[in-house]
């Protein structure tokens, strides 16, 4: 095998921070590409339902604004969610009694099919069975993609790649939106139909393709420490001692507590926001979709971006990356506020289409970092768990936004203070980052102890 030093400067994949995929080959990079194009996909159809809110509830004869805001805004996003959160949660379990491949694969089609199902769904209950079963597969490709990204990259470039994965998602959600919003418009009856259909599709090929050529890295390939070892994939089987271990890692513990209040904006960011611009401003739906879909160009920026300034601050000195990271959460709470007040100056087109932005880039800075901390502090075999764990915190958090932003609507006629209150979550969020700063890097450290001490 040609060396690392070598590799780097002959691949072009350097170019764009993705030099050491090519010392998995061809397939292994075809292997990446396949797993970004799912993930878009899969997050487009996540947030369909936002720009089409009335649409959807007059098919099934929802006309009250609490009832739309509860049974499409709330309920709909807490059983997606749960499933999701209890789906995850035994991916840890499952990836290490089966080939990550092939769960992946299993995941995509059981969270893609529901969805291409939904646009045909008769009653309410229909639907509401169809967008639940989606979390299947969004509940299911988050631990295996961060396991298998983890396998792919050195810690040196961990940051980087799952910024790809978190544009890939950001993008998919601001893509998806946005369609949802053009065939809302266009069609007010039963265009919403379609972008299910739509954003369903194209997941089939990238899985086929995925599951033809492609296969997974091996476990924890890319750790100096077991490098030329013959590791057995699936020897390695999750225990309770094993989850024990996981929350006795204070880093872990920080990233969890972090992100149970962090996602509920979140919730509330993507599923209210195009409503909120349509009925409190007056926009268009179109409109107002696409400045959600400026906000998602921010996020996606943001993802990528910040996973390219967090991971040149990690080579700098650990601890810059979660000070970075507490840092862009507690400030993007202001530009978020300002949409929900903006009044007059929502009419102001490029000024107001450029606050979406920011207010996206800031935010989303740390998603991609978050991810590549958990890989950095965790040993390989542990990896699937960790995310499992950590995908249902997130879960929990995107549930209990948008839920609690529809209790909080029918309680108060005042749209833009029910929203705001659930934004001010990420002041408790930022101040978790606290505990990351002050452990993480004692605590990659011991990773690296127990790779060496076997």
């Amino acid at each position: 095998m040609k060396s690392k030093e070598v590799l780097k400067k002959r691949s072009k994949l350097r170019f764009i921070g993705l030099e050491e995929l090519a010392l998995h080959g061809g397939r292994g990079i075809l292997a990446f590409w396949m797993i970004i194009g799912m993930s878009f996909f899969l997050f487009a159809d996540q947030n369909l339902i936002a720009p089409n809110l009335k649409n959807i509830a007059a098919s099934f004869g929802i006309t009250e604004q609490t009832d739309i805001d509860w049974y499409l805004g709330g309920l709909v996003p807490i059983l997606f969610f749960i499933l999701g959160g209890t789906v995850s949660l035994s991916m840890g379990y499952l990836s290490q009694r089966f080939s990550r491949k092939q769960l992946l694969i299993a995941t995509v089609l059981l969270g893609e099919i529901p969805c291409l199902l939904t646009g045909y769904a008769t009653t309410y209950n229909e639907f509401l069975i169809l967008r639940t079963l989606c979390g299947f597969g969004l509940g299911g490709i988050f631990p295996l993609l961060f396991s298998l990204v983890g396998d792919y990259f050195t810690s040196k470039a961990r940051a980087v790649a799952t910024g790809y994965v978190s544009l890939a998602m950001a993008l998919g959600i601001g893509i998806g939106q946005l369609a949802g919003g053009i065939f809302g418009e266009a069609d007010p009856v039963d265009g919403w139909r379609m972008s299910f259909i739509v954003m369903a599709i194209p997941s089939f090929f990238f899985a086929a393709v995925y599951a033809m050529f492609c296969k997974e890295p091996k476990r924890g390939g890319m750790e100096a420490e077991l490098e030329g070892e013959v590791v057995d994939e699936l020897a390695h089987r999750v225990t309770w001692s094993d989850f024990k271990i996981l929350f006795k890692n204070n880093t872990n513990i920080g990233v969890f507590l972090q992100g149970i209040p962090g996602c509920v904006p979140w919730g509330v960011f993507f599923v209210f926001l195009v409503d909120y611009y349509e009925n409190v401003y007056g926009l268009g739906k179109a409109q107002s979709a696409g400045l959600l879909t400026f906000s998602a160009i921010g996020v996606f920026s943001g993802n990528l971006f910040g996973g390219i300034i967090g991971q040149w601050l990690y080579n700098k000195k650990k601890t810059y990356q979660p000070i970075l990271c507490g840092t862009t959460t507690f400030v993007g709470i202001i530009p978020c506020l300002a949409l929900l007040y903006a009044g007059d100056f929502a009419h102001s087109g490029i000024p107001f289409i450029l606050l979406n932005v920011f207010a996206g880039f800031l935010i989303s800075i740390t998603g991609a970092n978050v991810r590549a901390i958990l890989i950095n502090v965790n040993v390989p075999k542990r990896r699937s768990a960790i995310f499992s764990i950590y995908n249902l915190t997130d879960d929990l958090g995107k549930g209990l936004g948008p839920a609690l932003s529809a209790v909080i609507l029918a309680l108060t006629p005042d749209r833009a203070l029910a929203l705001s209150i659930s934004i001010l979550f990420w002041i408790p969020c930022s101040l978790f980052w606290i505990m990351i700063w002050k452990n993480y890097e004692k605590d990659e450290k011991r990773m690296h102890e127990e790779l060496i001490n076997g």
